[in-house]
């Protein structure tokens, strides 16, 4: 009489394949999704912190800007205010139109070479002159002096609108300030400065 044995049946090769992609889609969520999840949060938290550096730093930078173009416009402003009161001081007239004055105004073009010209306009006498001739012609000396003496005002000292000079067309912008002795308008002092170091 024949036993027959059951064969124990082999799992089928579709089950263990199955099986396997089960296995490694699980690894790559668990690996990836975090990895992936992190990688943005971090970038865009990255990406925030770069814009708000970039925004501190441009703020800086236009501060620094105004700062150097508040200090450009003192300085001249000091220019012409400081030999306006000199001049007031020594209450003569005729000290406007003196040799001292005229070698002090090359002294003060010497020592601020963004200075392109200073002129002193008398009321009853020949202006004095001192300009850089590679920067400004004395036709645009006089020029832009006379459009500053129409402009002036009761300030001690005016500003005045750029002007462009020379032929490479070189930025600069006038600052005039009056004489008075004893109440009475004697001169006009007209510096002309470059706006070179602004504009760069």
């Amino acid at each position: 009489m024949a036993i027959l044995r059951a064969s124990p049946q082999m799992p089928s090769k579709s089950r263990k394949v199955s099986l396997i992609y089960f296995v490694i889609v699980t690894l790559l969520l668990v690996g990836l999704v975090p990895l992936v999840l992190t990688g943005w949060l971090l970038s865009e938290k990255s990406g925030r912190e770069l814009s708000s550096a970039e925004n501190r730093y441009q703020i800086q930078l236009v501060q620094e800007k105004a700062r150097q173009i508040e200090m450009f416009g003192h300085r001249f402003t000091s220019v012409v205010s400081s030999l306006s009161t000199a001049l007031e001081l020594s209450r003569d007239p005729a000290m406007i139109s003196s040799p001292r004055t005229e070698a002090k105004l090359s002294s003060i073009l010497r020592e601020n070479p963004d200075l392109v010209a200073l002129n002193v306009i008398p009321a009853n006498a020949e202006p004095l002159s001192a300009f850089r001739a590679e920067s400004i012609s004395g036709q645009d000396v006089a020029a832009i002096s006379t459009e500053a003496l129409e402009s002036m005002s009761k300030a001690k000292v005016v500003v005045g609108e750029p002007h462009q000079v020379g032929a490479a067309g070189q930025s600069v912008m006038p600052f005039s300030s009056v004489v008075n002795i004893d109440g009475v308008r004697v001169a006009t002092i007209v510096a002309i400065a470059s706006l070179q170091p602004v504009s760069q």
